[in-house]
């Protein structure tokens, strides 16, 4: 098992009466405490170095208080620059939304920027990004699927003219190259038609949130997808899962301190509407997602209202003394079938010094009981 740290950057400050169904806009944000919120996230990860993960993954979101990260690549380079020997990643740059050169071009930078540490990311993004960005939510798969393309080419090839239903490119040979070849890539993957997409192009996938059940679900489908119709078998390191984790001397302590970080989340969830979208967005799942969502019970994130307990019991946020995490990540671990760890130890505004010591917990008690599960 390899391990690393994943973290939203989600913005502290959301004043108590506001809700999900509130106008998030940014008369919430104040900059001060959104830098103090960089500055803690940045000496956080810089931990995980020292601690002895494997690396640690930034996301990118928009128009939302959830991730401070319009772009991933500035957080990225600042970890790149403060640290030595882990992997840092990004998870991922919404590639609808932007130029798939540029994506190319910043993974290289990166890439080499970091001596060959990095690791890219990519997403379809969420409603609010596609309708604020006004991307036509009914042709963002086929979007994403054609940027990737280019991406790919321009991490690969030396030189190289494209032709295609949204992009039209001509003698793209970017600078620098990138140092790994190939450079890895990794993308969450919910919907058959993402998996799919995944597996025939043999990129590690990501689950987050769900029972272990779903996790189990997505990754078997994956398999039989690459072996079925691609000829090739996808072992443990395809495989990625991530889950809310905070850890404390007794199950007591680690539930009173991250409780009311975790409602936080949920008391404003979702981070898909509302500031520009009142009801689900037509066009950004097909009715063969919905179908495959039907094979496992609990594929979606639990609902707003959902009580602490049933977080805990369902693995949304998995939190207790060491013995209690690290047995119910070996469970998780074993059952779903995945070869990285993505904890995700700073759920909502969970405090600073809580995130420290939870690190330092779980790399001292509960990483030496998970490390030989599910290596390749």
């Amino acid at each position: 098992m390899k391990f690393y740290n994943f973290d939203e950057t989600t913005y502290p400050g959301i004043p108590d009466e506001v809700g999900p169904e509130t106008k998030q806009t940014n008369r919430y944000c104040d900059p001060l405490l959104a830098a103090k919120t960089y500055e803690e996230h940045l000496e956080e990860f810089v931990y995980c170095e020292e601690l002895g993960f494997d690396g640690a993954f930034i996301n990118e979101h928009h128009f939302t208080y959830f991730s401070l990260n319009p772009s991933s690549t500035p957080l990225a380079a600042a970890l790149i620059a403060l640290t030595k020997r882990m992997k840092v990643g990004v998870m991922g740059h919404v590639l609808p939304l932007r130029h798939p050169v540029h994506t190319a071009e910043e993974f290289a930078q990166l890439d080499c920027l970091s001596g060959g540490r990095f690791i890219g990311g990519i997403v379809r993004g969420v409603p609010q990004e596609l309708v604020s960005y006004n991307i036509d939510p009914f042709t963002s798969r086929e979007r994403f699927a054609e940027s990737y393309d280019i991406v790919n080419r321009c991490l690969t090839e030396e030189l190289f003219d494209y032709e295609g239903k949204f992009y039209n490119l001509r003698s793209v040979s970017i600078w620098p190259k990138p140092i790994q070849d190939p450079l890895p890539i990794w993308m969450p993957a919910g919907s058959s038609e993402t998996i799919e997409f995944a597996a025939e192009r043999r990129i590690p996938i990501a689950r987050v949130w769900n029972p272990t059940a779903v996790f189990q679900d997505a990754f078997e489908y994956y398999k039989d997808v690459a072996r079925d119709q691609f000829g090739w078998d996808a072992g443990p390191e395809q495989f990625i899962g991530s889950r809310y984790l905070h850890v404390a001397e007794t199950n007591e302590q680690a539930i009173e301190e991250c409780r009311e970080a975790v409602m936080y989340v949920r008391r404003l969830a979702t981070f898909s509407r509302p500031v520009q979208i009142p009801a689900p967005l037509p066009g950004v799942q097909t009715d063969r997602s919905f179908d495959y969502r039907k094979r496992s019970k609990g594929a979606e994130m639990p609902a707003p209202g959902t009580p602490f307990e049933k977080l805990r019991e369902s693995g949304f946020i998995v939190c207790g003394d060491p013995d209690y995490v690290a047995e119910w990540l070996r469970n998780d671990m074993e059952t779903a079938g995945y070869g990285h760890f993505l904890g995700m130890f700073r759920a909502g505004k969970l405090q600073h010094e809580h995130v420290m010591k939870s690190k330092k917990l779980f790399a001292d008690h509960v990483m030496p009981k998970l490390k030989d599960i599910n290596v390749s």
